[in-house]
């Protein structure tokens, strides 16, 4: 996944959050299944994690492409 455009930043800006809600629901919640429950807070990190890393090389290739100007 790459971010090509400030269209595609607000959208995965976003999903982020809603990943980070639903993450913090979970963390909070009472689960039937304690390891299904590590299994999906670990798969949610995950993706948490790869949405930062791509908001964060995107604002920094916008950044050095301004600077450039």
């Amino acid at each position: 996944m790459s971010i090509e455009n400030r269209r595609q930043l607000e959208n995965t800006r976003t999903k982020l959050q809603e990943l980070e809600q639903l993450y913090a629901k979970i963390q909070h919640g009472s689960a039937t299944n304690e390891h299904v429950r590590e299994l999906t807070s670990r798969s949610l990190k995950k993706r948490i994690n790869q949405f930062h890393e791509e908001i964060t090389r995107f604002e920094a290739r916008v950044s050095s492409s301004a600077q450039e100007d």
